[in-house]
C-alpha cells in the first residue's frame, strides 16, 4: 500500500509539468508548424569551424549559434516541436526545482506563470528561439550554482558564462544576487560584491580591449525588440518573474493544513486550470492566415506548384505575398491567364510583381518572379542582397546555386554548394547540384534547370527593379521567345483593362506556342468584339470560342435584369461569373 501511495504521489506531483509538455508539443506539431517552418527557413546552421568562429566573435554569439543548431531540426516538424516544447518544459521544471531549493517545497505559481508567458510569446513566429534558450541557460546555471558549485566558483565562471550567453546573463546576476541576499550563506556579502565587480570588470575589458563593440550591444546582444516579435512588455514581465524567483519563492509560508489528503485534489484542480489557460492562449494566438501563408510558401519552395494552386482554391486568401507566389505557380503550370481571376488580384499589379524593398520581407521572395521569367542575373541579385542584409538562408542559397548553374557560372555556384553541403538537411541536395558543375550537357538534361537555361534572358540590359513591367517589355523586344514573360504581360494587360493592348497581342499567341486561347484573353476579346461593334477581328489560326460568347451574353442578361445597376447586380454576377475577366473589369 505504501508503494502504491508513493507512486500515486509522484504521478500527481509531476502531472502539471507533464501536461504542460504534452500540450505544447502537440500544439507546435499540429497548429504551430508554421512557427517551426519560419525559423528554420530564416537562418542557416553550418557545420564548419569558420562558421563557429564567426558566430562567437562577441558575447552572446554562442547562444545564437546553439539556438540556430536547435532550430535547424525544425526541418522535421516532429523534431522541432519536441525541441521547442522541451525548452519551455525545462524552464518550468527547473524553476520548480529552484523554488524547492529556496523554500523547501515546490511552489507552482511563478514557474507556471512564466512558462505560460513564454509559451504565449513563442506562438509569434517572429519570437526567436534564442530568447527561451537564453532564459533556460540562466535558470540552469543558477540551479547548478545553488546545488553544486561551492564557494566562489560561480563568480569565477561568470565571465565565461557572460561570453556564452551575452545580455541574458543579467538574469542570472539578479537571480544569484537575490538568492545570496535572501539565504545569506557564508561570506554572502563578499560574494555579491565580487559577482558584480567581476562582471563589470569583464564588461569593461570586453568593450575596450577584447571585442570592440558599443556598450549597448555588449549589454543586450543577442536580445532585440524585433527578436521578441515586438512583444517587449510581456517578455520583460516573464524575465522579471524568473529573475526574482528566489525572492518570490521564499516569500510564501508553508501551509500547515496542506496534507497528502488535500494535495491530490489541489493538483488535479491546478492541472485543469493549467489546461484551460494553455487552451485559451492557443486559441487566442493561433493566426489562421499566417499559418496558411507559410503552408503556401512551404509548398512553393518544394516546387509543388499544382498543390499551391489547389491549396489557394481551397483556402482563398487576400494576402499579397500569397497571391504573388500563387501567380508564379500559375505561370509555372502554364495557366496564368486561364485562372488569374479565380483568385483576388490587385489592380495595381502588386500581386503580379513585387517592387524592390530591401528592408522588408519582399526581398526574400521577390527574386522568384525573375527566376520564373528567365532573368537569372536579377533573381540572383535579389537573393544575394537579401543574404547580405539578413544572413544566409537555405532557400536563398538554393536560389543562388540554381541561378549560377543556369548562367554557367560554375565557380561561384561551387562556393555556395560547399556551404550547403555543410548543413544537416540540405547536403544531399547540394551533392546533386555538385554533379552538374562544369557539365553543360548534364545541366541541359536536368528536368528543371535545363528548360530554364534554354529560356533564360541572354541579352544584357539595365534592370528597373521599381517597374518590373519595363523589364518584361525589354525581354520581349529582344525577339527571344519567352512564353512566361509574355504570359505576365498578358496578365498585366488584363488587370489594367488595356483593350487595345489585348487586341494587339492576340496575333502573337501562336508565336509563343499557344495551341488554344487563354480563357481570360478569350473573355476579354469577346467583350471587345460585342461591346465595341466588332472592332476586334481575330487573326491567324486561333479564334474566339463560341461558348465564351454565349457565356458573355448570359453575363449581360444578368446585368440587364438588374436594370444595368452595378451595385444591385454584383451579388448575382459574382456568384455566376466571379472568376471571369468580365467581373474583374466591371468591379475592379
Amino acid at each position: 500500500m505504501k508503494i502504491k501511495s508513493a507512486k500515486s504521489s509522484r504521478f500527481f506531483s509531476v502531472l502539471p509539468s507533464r501536461l504542460f509538455f504534452l500540450f505544447t508539443f502537440l500544439y507546435f506539431f499540429f497548429s504551430g508548424s508554421h512557427i517551426l517552418f519560419f525559423q528554420e527557413k530564416t537562418s542557416l546552421f553550418i557545420f564548419s569551424s569558420d562558421f563557429l568562429a564567426e558566430s562567437i566573435k562577441q558575447p552572446g554569439g554562442f547562444l545564437v549559434y546553439l539556438s540556430g543548431f536547435l532550430a535547424t531540426f525544425s526541418y522535421h516538424p516532429v523534431c522541432g516541436a519536441l525541441i521547442y516544447a522541451t525548452i519551455l518544459w525545462m524552464i518550468v521544471v527547473f524553476s520548480l526545482e529552484i523554488t524547492l531549493a529556496v523554500s523547501g517545497s515546490k511552489k507552482m505559481l511563478i514557474p507556471f506563470l512564466a512558462g505560460l508567458a513564454l509559451f504565449y510569446l513563442q506562438l509569434d513566429y517572429r519570437y526567436l528561439l534564442f530568447n527561451n534558450t537564453g532564459i533556460l541557460l540562466q535558470i540552469l546555471f543558477f540551479w547548478l550554482s545553488v546545488r553544486y558549485l561551492k564557494g566562489f566558483i560561480p563568480v569565477l565562471l561568470l565571465p565565461l558564462f557572460y561570453f556564452l550567453t551575452g545580455g541574458f546573463t543579467w538574469i542570472y546576476l539578479v537571480m544569484f544576487s537575490a538568492w545570496l541576499l535572501r539565504q545569506r550563506p557564508e561570506v554572502w556579502l563578499l560574494k555579491i560584491i565580487s559577482l558584480w565587480l567581476v562582471i563589470l570588470l569583464f564588461f569593461w575589458l570586453s568593450k575596450e580591449f577584447l571585442f570592440f563593440q558599443p556598450a549597448g550591444t555588449l549589454l543586450k546582444y543577442p536580445f532585440s525588440e524585433s527578436g521578441t516579435g515586438s512583444q517587449i512588455y510581456i517578455f520583460s514581465a516573464a524575465v522579471i518573474m524568473i529573475a526574482f524567483l528566489p525572492l518570490l519563492s521564499a516569500a510564501g509560508k508553508k501551509n500547515p493544513f496542506r496534507t497528502q489528503i488535500f494535495r491530490v485534489p489541489a493538483v488535479i484542480a491546478g492541472s485543469a486550470l493549467l489546461f484551460i489557460l494553455l487552451s485559451v492562449i492557443a486559441v487566442l494566438r493561433y493566426d489562421k492566415k499566417i499559418n496558411r501563408y507559410f503552408r503556401v510558401e512551404n509548398l512553393f519552395y518544394q516546387g509543388r506548384y499544382q498543390d499551391v494552386i489547389d491549396y489557394n482554391i481551397r483556402y482563398p486568401s487576400g494576402n499579397i505575398l500569397t497571391l504573388f507566389l500563387n501567380n508564379i505557380a500559375l505561370c509555372e503550370t502554364g495557366r496564368l491567364n486561364d485562372m488569374l481571376f479565380h483568385f483576388r488580384q490587385s489592380p495595381d499589379g502588386s500581386t503580379l510583381f513585387l517592387k524592390w524593398d530591401i528592408s522588408g520581407e519582399i526581398s526574400r521572395r521577390g527574386g522568384y518572379f525573375y527566376y520564373t521569367i528567365g532573368m537569372m542575373n536579377e533573381a540572383r541579385r535579389w537573393a544575394f542582397e537579401n543574404m547580405v542584409t539578413r544572413g544566409m538562408t537555405p532557400e536563398g542559397l538554393r536560389l543562388l546555386i540554381r541561378a549560377d548553374i543556369i548562367n554557367g557560372d560554375y565557380r561561384t555556384a561551387a562556393k555556395y554548394i560547399n556551404i550547403l553541403k555543410n548543413t544537416l538537411f540540405y547536403r544531399k541536395e547540394a551533392r546533386e547540384y555538385e554533379k552538374l558543375l562544369f557539365d553543360d550537357r548534364a545541366v541541359d538534361l536536368h528536368p528543371e534547370l535545363g528548360g530554364r537555361r534554354r529560356n533564360r534572358v541572354r541579352v544584357d540590359f539595365i534592370t528597373i527593379s521599381g517597374d518590373p513591367l519595363i523589364n518584361i517589355e525589354r525581354i520581349l523586344a529582344t525577339g527571344q521567345v519567352n512564353r512566361k514573360a509574355f504570359e505576365y504581360k498578358l496578365a498585366w494587360l488584363l488587370l489594367t483593362k488595356d483593350y487595345p493592348g489585348i487586341s494587339h497581342e492576340w496575333n502573337k499567341l501562336g508565336e509563343y506556342g499557344f495551341e488554344k486561347v487563354p480563357v481570360h484573353i478569350d473573355e476579354a476579346a469577346t467583350a471587345i468584339k460585342i461591346l465595341y461593334g466588332g472592332q476586334f477581328v481575330p487573326q491567324g489560326q486561333l479564334s474566339l470560342n463560341p461558348d465564351t460568347e454565349i457565356r458573355f451574353e448570359r453575363f449581360l442578361q444578368v446585368f440587364q435584369a438588374y436594370g444595368n445597376n452595378l451595385k444591385a447586380a454584383r451579388p448575382a454576377l459574382k456568384k455566376q461569373f466571379g472568376n471571369t475577366f468580365w467581373y474583374q473589369a466591371f468591379y475592379n
